[in-house]
């Protein structure tokens, strides 16, 4: 793929070709089939009255189809994050339909699922159909939990898979991508079916949740490319039936949050390079990148302007972030003096204790940098006395001690620990000791889950 050319995704996608696209359980999907489908689901959504649909669906294949063809249509391509019934209820003035695998019993309006969608044609679109703006809708859990709307357009996606394609086109040729992450979000939507597409690369229909199951399909279709989370890359090197199939991958991406550098390490050690990771959210799309084995500074993607506030927080502009005003994020950073950076923290995690202000996020990293403790998350548990608190996920080493000595004592031992670096009135007060830290559909841990653990007391 020419980067220098303007992406259109509805015309590649409809320009078709006889090579593989989606590589599902009941076959091989090409171009030609994904042309036929998208122009046949295209000429019955054009006739629809319903402006905003709603798009739900496991097959990465069928969404690929329902999306082109819904861009196709004008319409508007709302994305829900997840598809319980409370949710949906909570967005449900987003969309007028849905296209869904997963009828939702409390939605009023029509649902379409793939085995009722028209049979494939070979009619073609007015040419307007290629050049009217679509407008997408994702959601963002935020700190809360609550769904929060986030609006995009196509030609905004279309501009990040350029970005992506002048950084990384070398490396990721037309090779085959294989996902432990899911395309309702925009991380999957973008490195596991739009960017394939663009490229003229295959996917694979349906992520890999599972080690023996991704290192089956990695040593099948090698050399291929895997897209994953630093909650799946956590885990991945402890099992024994991926350390063959890691050699196998030509690069690996991750995104969705911050990578450990202990995490970063491990993956390196069995496939010779440390993943590359993407740093952005869903309001900014990408923004800068990193490959833990040659670096730990951030260096800002093809096209993306980077500066700091005077709190020292990230101002983002791009071509697809589309705001030409750009975008405050709520990292602090530190640039280096050949314009890479050093991530800080969370600007939002400055608390004040007893009239004292302290980082979360310090706290947070300097418990981690103990032998004992694998992970950690911090808040302020609001009541009478305001008092710290903190979950923590266990190292090997250390969760014999817990048995042993039981949680008192490794309370203590740790609160010691902290006194060396925070005043008293900072040091935890409660403490939660769990086997994994709660993270949502996209890998994220909230702020709301872990105070809600901490207000369950048990110390």
């Amino acid at each position: 793929m020419d980067c220098d050319r303007e992406i259109n995704l509805r015309r590649v996608a409809l320009a078709g070709g006889r090579h593989a696209l989606a590589l599902t359980a009941a076959g091989t999907r090409s171009a030609d089939e994904l042309a036929g489908r998208v122009r046949g689901l295209y000429a019955w959504l054009r006739l629809r009255p319903e402006q905003s649909v709603g798009l739900w669906l496991a097959s990465g294949y069928d969404f690929l189809c329902a999306f082109i063809a819904l861009a196709l249509a004008g319409k508007r391509i709302v994305m829900p994050h997840q598809m319980q019934e409370g949710a949906v209820r909570l967005m449900g003035d987003h969309f007028a339909a849905l296209i869904t695998d997963q009828p939702v019993a409390g939605f009023a309006g029509p649902q379409w699922l793939p085995a009722q969608w028209p049979a494939a044609c070979d009619s073609e679109p007015d040419a307007s159909a290629f050049s009217r703006e679509v407008e997408l809708v994702l959601f963002t859990s935020g700190s809360t939990g609550d769904p929060a709307p986030i609006r995009k357009t196509l030609a905004e996606l279309e501009s990040e898979i350029a970005t992506l394609e002048s950084a990384f086109g070398r490396e990721v040729q037309d090779l085959t991508v294989i996902a432990t992450v899911s395309h309702q979000h925009i991380y999957g939507l973008l490195h596991v079916l739009l960017w394939p597409l663009a490229r003229a690369a295959a996917f694979l229909d349906t992520p890999c949740h599972y080690p023996e199951v991704l290192a089956s399909e990695v040593l099948r279709l090698e050399p291929a490319i895997l897209v994953s989370s630093p909650t799946h890359l956590s885990r991945l090197p402890e099992s024994g039936v991926f350390t063959e199939a890691a050699e196998r991958l030509r690069v690996c991406f991750s995104s969705g949050g911050l990578l450990h550098e202990r995490h970063a390490r491990a993956f390196a050690a069995l496939n010779g390079r440390a993943p590359l990771e993407i740093l952005g959210s869903t309001e900014t799309g990408g923004v800068a990148w990193r490959r833990q084995s040659e670096s730990s500074l951030w260096q800002a993607l093809p096209g993306v302007a980077l500066a700091t506030t005077q709190e020292q927080c990230l101002q983002v502009r791009s071509a697809h972030l589309g705001d030409p005003a750009g975008f405050t994020m709520g990292d602090k950073v530190r640039f280096a003096e050949d314009g890479r950076f050093e991530l800080l923290g969370r600007a939002d995690t400055i608390v004040k204790v007893e009239g004292k202000r302290l980082s979360l996020t310090e706290l947070q990293k300097r418990l981690e940098a103990h032998p004992w403790i694998e992970e950690a998350r911090a808040a302020v548990v609001r009541g009478r006395r305001d008092e710290i608190g903190v979950v923590l996920c266990l190292l090997p080493a250390a969760t014999g001690r817990l048995e042993r000595g039981g949680r008192r004592a490794l309370n203590q031992a740790l609160r010691e620990y902290l006194a060396d670096y925070f005043e008293a009135p900072l040091l935890p007060r409660r403490w939660r000791y769990v086997q994994a830290l709660p993270r949502n559909a996209q890998g994220k841990v909230l702020a709301a889950d872990v105070l809600s653990l901490l207000e369950e007391r048990q110390s």
